[in-house]
């Protein structure tokens, strides 16, 4: 059997020519009949622009009977409906931590690298379940920091924020003072820290807090998916944040929500 593999940045005269050329019959590999077809993957498909997919669509229908397309994507509404429509869909969920930590200590006892419990459970916890992602994180740490890796190694080459960081803007919104929540937001804008990511810890944070009541929760809750969205849209980070801030504090102490002007 002939399998292409490739990349979202895909040659579309490259793929048209493989998907072609027809394959004999007969043909026996490792004692099994090749079944009568290629295989094209792309990697990344959802990358592809609107233009390419709609290009790709005339290629499958054209040489279907001797070539097959797999489509690997992240976001399968980004794939135009027409290429979509002519797929079986399969979608995978993200590994378990125990499947996720097993298949690491694996990796790790072959390649050398020493790796402790804490490390462990911090890739883990990053990855959310994505394997490629922890192997590229390894990868990246033994290169920069050696063999040995720790914890605080891994965070820095996530590039995630440090719970510390979470925890410090937190504490000042529940201080109530505006100048000391302005100066953590500073902070986090000053360290180069996404914002978007800053959001999703401060909603784990908060939805997992006890002290704050339900009613609470949903009205930071809006606040932080309008946030997202604006930034989504191009808004200023150091805006969007420092709103979310102001935003947090008048909710935990009680004060009016909105500012109506005559």
């Amino acid at each position: 059997m002939q399998v292409m593999i490739m990349g979202s940045m895909l040659c579309g005269q490259k793929i048209k020519d493989f998907a072609a050329v027809a394959i004999g019959s007969g043909n026996r590999q490792g004692g099994y009949v090749c079944p009568p077809y290629k295989i094209i993957i792309l990697d990344e498909a959802d990358s592809m622009t609107e233009d390419a997919q709609n290009a790709l669509r005339r290629t499958m229908e054209t040489y279907s009977k001797v070539t097959r397309f797999f489509f690997i994507c992240n976001y399968i509404s980004r794939i135009i409906e027409p290429l979509a429509s002519r797929c079986a869909k399969f979608r995978f969920k993200p590994l378990t931590e125990d499947v996720m930590s097993s298949r690491i200590m694996h990796i790790c006892n072959e390649e050398g690298l020493s790796l402790d419990y804490e490390a462990l459970t911090t890739l883990s916890s990053i990855c959310e379940g994505d394997l490629h992602r922890a192997i590229t994180y390894l990868q990246s740490a033994a290169r920069l920091y050696g063999f040995s890796i720790s914890s605080k190694e891994l965070i820095s080459i996530s590039g995630l924020i440090p719970q510390g960081t979470v925890q410090a803007l937190f504490a000042a919104c529940k201080i109530g003072e505006f100048d000391t929540a302005n100066k953590e937001v500073s902070n986090v804008i000053s360290e180069g820290c996404p914002v978007s990511q800053m959001l999703s810890r401060l909603f784990e944070l908060i939805f997992s807090s006890d002290d704050i009541s339900n009613v609470q929760k949903a009205r930071i809750c809006k606040r932080l998916a309008k946030a997202d969205k604006f930034l989504v849209d191009g808004a200023d980070e150091y805006l969007q944040l420092m709103d979310v801030a102001s935003h947090l504090m008048r909710t935990l102490f009680d004060m009016p929500q909105e500012i109506q002007f005559d």
